[in-house]
């Protein structure tokens, strides 16, 4: 018995070697049978998540397709908003009519020194350089300030006025350490305008300014005369905001 015992210990410490190799041969074709399966899983895994992608990509693509035609049917067919009402528009001349009328009557004697023109809907005046400034400078003169406050009573009576002061220059360049170019001084001058009348009582919600430099003369650049010409700063006044 105790010899039986021995034998079944010694068998199961020391296990046959073939029996072994058998085992883990089994185990090992187990193994390998099962990784092709998960590799084709995985695979399929892929090849869906591709579809899928383009599948959104095609969608986004189509989406975008649809929105750029409906901008441009939008682009195409005006809105009824942006088409001028004859009506609308005839009372908008006859308001600037009447608006250029006050404006040269306020002005008096002062207005053989400026030019009032009344272009359809908006009433422009424009203020030649030598009046307002020195050449070359921004500082608005004091000479020039009677002038002003005539303009400014004309706003102060039309609350609902829109008014926009432009800044032009003439072709010739400019290069000094405050004006590297002629917008700068164009903008410039256009602001200490802007200032003036804003010190006279006139908010500053009521004003808008931009400076053109030399991009819009009156006319060419040619000689001295129109040079001369081209030098200015308009105030146009409309009673509906302009986009000029």
């Amino acid at each position: 018995m105790k010899n039986s015992l021995r034998t079944h210990a010694e068998t199961e410490r020391n296990p046959d070697p073939a029996a072994s190799k058998k085992a883990v041969g089994s185990r090992l074709f187990r193994r390998e049978s099962s990784t092709p399966d998960a590799g084709n899983e995985i695979w399929l895994l892929t090849l869906a998540d591709v579809f899928m992608l383009l599948m959104i990509c095609f969608v986004l693509l189509f989406g975008m397709s649809l929105y750029r035609q409906k901008e441009t049917a939008a682009a195409a067919v005006p809105p009824a908003a942006m088409t001028p009402d004859p009506a609308v528009k005839a009372a908008s001349v006859q308001e600037a009519s009447s608006l250029e009328s006050e404006l040269l009557a306020v002005l008096g004697q002062d207005r053989q020194s400026v030019t009032v023109e009344r272009r359809s809907t908006y009433v422009v005046i424009s203020f030649p350089e030598h009046i307002l400034f020195d050449s070359g400078q921004a500082e608005v003169k004091v000479t020039v300030q009677p002038l002003l406050k005539k303009v400014a009573s004309v706003i102060l009576n039309h609350p609902g006025l829109a008014v926009a002061i432009h800044g032009h220059t003439d072709d010739r360049p400019i290069h000094n350490r405050r004006y590297p170019s002629n917008w700068e001084l164009s903008v410039d001058r256009a602001a200490r305008v802007a200032g003036t009348l804003v010190q006279m009582g006139i908010a500053p919600a009521h004003l808008s300014l931009k400076g053109f430099g030399e991009d819009r003369p009156l006319h060419a650049n040619d000689s001295d005369d129109n040079r001369l010409k081209n030098r200015r700063v308009e105030i146009q006044f409309s009673l509906v905001p302009s986009g000029t």
